[in-house]
């Protein structure tokens, strides 16, 4: 769990650094407010729960953990099994049975009376087992005492079921909140490959000018290779954007499924606004609400103190010398016919009723019970020490994403203040060339400046809005 809240804080500190080199752009205004997305936006959610490999995988395992916690829950009532068995024996143990006729006469004394003795008859006494053989037993095995281990193990399930369904929240809020991280970085993209074509087109004009004026003797060629360097960065950049744009889109398509051209459709506008709310909220009151124990990250590593807690009950329970107690009631029947279907059955059968108490226990075994009630005593203080180091993480990542807010708002603005200087220079220059005292490069290398202050104004609002979304999973 540490792990997954790491990679997902990772991801969102890093994001808005990984796109380009710090190039700007252009008429972007501070206090944007969103449009009308939300309805795309749910939509683009829904797909989650249908598209998402991770969240479905969630899902599935929540569902498993409610067929283990029914399986706990039945070993409070009896186990009941039937074994039926049918053998064929075609020589069978005991065979049949004749006395000679002779003998019997021969063993008998009569005074007075002469008896005749006859010969070669015999008289059959048994006339042996048949070779079939039918037995049916129905066994009840019903616990009556465990040292808790039953009702400890329901508790342990349900525990353990109520973590899978704290996951899927709070995967599905990691998810929602890496989305709109994404949409948020394809749109200031968007933005700033418009700004940087724009770029490019005074780039081309900056290099064409001063090839003339070099061919002219006015200029230097150092200046036109200059130039030349200046249009070919912009022309780095453009590719890199591009590059960056496709893997976003990549990303957005692994996470939903839906296809490139629908995800460049959404009119997702990030609300700055929310933003600026979350930043006038004190640190520290952030630090706590992020800390708090319904953070759905703290629930589920309480839970986890609690399912270490519970196996240590039952290690404990299932020590040496602590026998289980259950109630058995077993019924036989057995017979060379098949009951109800072959004739004269009832004249061949038996039954039997057993009535069993039995006690079950572990003498010795080495000491391992013993090794695991201190097993598990260990995971239940490496789930404490778990829950009180995340809790560190969290307070951590909460002031780092505050001042990261606070830093890029600054640079924004500063920005801004730099857009409204090239601004008056741009206009300066415009006059002065209109006037024809003034050179077209000079007005566009002003406005190639004001443009790159544009675009770059705009990666200061994405890393702004890059650590609200994370701050606003972690404290919302």
């Amino acid at each position: 769990m540490k792990k997954t809240l790491s990679v997902l804080l990772i991801f969102f500190s890093l994001l808005a650094a990984s796109f380009f080199r710090p190039f700007e752009h252009q008429n972007c205004v501070w206090a944007e407010t969103p449009g009308n997305s939300d309805y795309e936006l749910s939509y683009v959610f829904s797909q989650l729960d249908i598209n998402n490999a991770e969240l479905r995988r969630l899902r599935e395992e929540y569902a498993q953990s409610i067929l283990d916690l029914k399986d706990a829950k039945a070993g409070y009532g009896p186990s009941i099994d039937l074994l039926v068995t049918g053998t064929y024996m075609p020589d069978p143990m005991i065979g049949k049975i004749t006395v000679d006729v002779e003998d019997i006469l021969s063993a008998i004394s009569i005074p007075g009376s002469q008896l005749a003795n006859p010969t070669n008859q015999y008289i059959t006494l048994y006339s042996g087992m048949e070779k079939t053989q039918y037995q049916f037993q129905l066994t009840l095995t019903q616990p009556l005492f465990t040292w808790g281990k039953i009702s400890s193990a329901v508790k342990l399930y349900t525990a353990a079921s109520e973590v899978k369904h704290l996951q899927v929240l709070d995967k599905q809020a990691q998810l929602e909140s890496e989305i709109r991280t994404r949409l948020a970085a394809l749109y200031y993209m968007k933005q700033i490959r418009s700004y940087l074509d724009e770029e490019q087109d005074y780039a081309k004009k900056l290099v064409s000018i001063s090839e003339k004026a070099a061919q002219n003797g006015l200029l230097l060629e150092q200046k036109v290779l200059e130039a030349r360097i200046q249009a070919m960065e912009i022309d780095i950049a453009k590719a890199g954007i591009e590059d960056e744009y496709t893997k976003m889109l990549s990303a957005l398509e692994t996470l939903t499924g839906l296809p490139f051209d629908e995800l460049e459709e959404i009119s997702f506008v990030p609300d700055k606004s929310a933003a600026d709310m979350l930043l006038q909220q004190d640190a520290d009151e952030l630090m706590e609400e992020a800390v708090s124990e319904d953070r759905l990250t703290l629930q589920i590593l309480q839970k986890l103190i609690e399912i270490n807690s519970l196996t240590l009950n039952i290690a404990e329970a299932s020590v040496y010398w602590k026998p289980d107690v259950a109630l058995q009631l077993s019924v036989d029947y057995s017979g060379s016919r098949f009951p109800l279907i072959e004739t004269d059955w009832y004249r061949k059968d038996d039954s039997n009723l057993n009535i069993t108490l039995a006690l079950k226990t572990t003498v010795w075994d080495g000491g391992k019970k013993i090794n695991n009630i201190k097993r598990n005593e260990s995971n239940t203080t490496l789930a404490a020490i778990q829950y009180e180091d995340t809790e560190l993480l969290l307070r951590h990542t909460v002031l780092e994403q505050y001042n990261q807010m606070k830093l890029a708002k600054t640079k924004a603005d500063y920005q801004q203040l730099k857009i409204e200087t090239k601004n008056s220079q741009i206009e300066q220059a415009t006059k002065a060339y209109q006037a024809g005292y003034g050179s077209e490069a000079d007005l566009i290398t002003a406005q190639i400046e004001k443009t790159s202050a544009q675009i770059e104004m705009i990666q200061n609002i994405l890393s702004y809005m890059t650590a609200y979304y994370t701050l606003a999973y972690l404290t919302e």
